[in-house]
This record gives C-alpha cells, structure tokens and sequence, in this order.
C-alpha cells in the first residue's frame, strides 16, 4: 500500500512540473510572438510605427494583444492614425537623462498631438502638469514650424519634462488624416526626434 502511495505521489509531481513548465513555455512564447508581432505588424518611417489595424475589427488577435498590453484605446484607422516612438533618428532608446528636439511641422491631418509617455505606458507625473501639445497649443518657430523639447530639466518653449524614466515613448495622433497620408503612411513626413545631449 505504502508503494502504491509513493508512486502516486511521483506521478502527482511530474505531472505538475509538466503542468508548470508548459505554462512557463506558453507564457514566454506569447510574450515573445508579441513583441515580434509588434515590430513586423507595424509600418516603419524613421523612428515611427503604426499599427494601421488598431482599433479595426480585422486587427489579429497578436495585434489586439499588443494594443491591450500598450493601453492604447485606439478609434478605427480611417479616424485615427497612431504613431509610436521608443527610439530617436540615430536608433537609439530614449530615455530621461537625454535631451531631444522633437521638430517637424504639422501633418497632413485635421487635428493631431504629440503626447510622452513613460516605461509603464503612462503619462509622466510632473508639476507642471504637462503631458502633451497638439497643433494649436505649441510654440511655432519663425517658418511655422515647430520644436518640441523632450527633457528632464526645463527648456524655453515647447517643453515636455521626462523625468527619471528609464524608457520613454512619443505617440503622434493624426486625427483625420488626409487621404495622401492614409494610403501611404510610411512616406508620410514625420517629425525628426533628434538627440541634442546624452551622457
């Protein structure tokens, strides 16, 4: 009886640690096949993407997880296009102890903001309460261009603090984009992220 016991039990046990390490595996492999999903699914320009079927009923459902892990509540790509940047024009992560210049001007849209976000996704708490700009709250440059500062410490002008994130992210929204924009978005003239100083 004992030996019917034990045997049991050893087979209790290797039948949880094939339970476990399934999970393990279908965890990390779904962690994985989304953060492949998020760099082929999206059309690339310089340091932008966008996820054309965010917000479609035709999204698939490794882009529908991706949205839900960024938290974007994303409208219809025929309102809305998305634009996501987590590194500047040279390749490289931004991040809070680096000064940019986000410079551009305004996009082929009807309405459109420049909002940062920090490594969880969220706005980044600062006492100035400032989080985004769109095309009638920045400051314009003499051409009727624009530059936007993504810095730690304050900047004249356009000024977006970083705080002390490790990572950070730009999103551009083009609300209504023209229809030249729509069906070419990688060809679309974006702004430039560039890096003014990083130690």
């Amino acid at each position: 009886m004992m030996a019917v016991t034990r045997k049991r039990t050893k087979h209790l046990v290797a039948a949880a640690a094939v339970l476990a390490g399934g999970l393990a595996l279908g965890l990390a492999s779904a962690a994985l096949a989304l953060r492949i999903s998020g760099s082929w699914a999206a059309v690339r320009n310089g340091p932008w993407r966008a996820f054309l079927e965010a917000g479609s009923p035709e999204a698939d459902l490794y882009t529908r997880a991706a949205i839900a892990v960024g938290g974007l509540l994303a409208l219809d790509k025929s309102e809305t296009i998305y634009f996501v940047a987590s590194e500047d024009d040279d390749g490289h992560a931004l991040r809070a102890r680096c000064d940019y210049r986000v410079e551009g001007r305004d996009p082929a849209a009807r309405w459109w903001s420049l909002t940062l976000y920090g490594a969880d996704r969220f706005l980044i708490a600062n006492p100035q309460q400032r989080f985004s700009y769109s095309g009638t709250t920045l400051r314009r440059e003499a051409d009727g261009g624009y530059v936007v500062h993504v810095s730690a410490t304050a900047k004249p002008g356009s000024w977006l603090p970083s705080g002390n994130e490790t990572q950070l992210f730009l999103t551009l929204r083009l609300y209504n984009p023209a229809a030249a924009l729509y069906a070419a978005p990688a060809r679309a003239a974006l702004p430039r992220i560039v890096a003014e100083r990083c130690p």
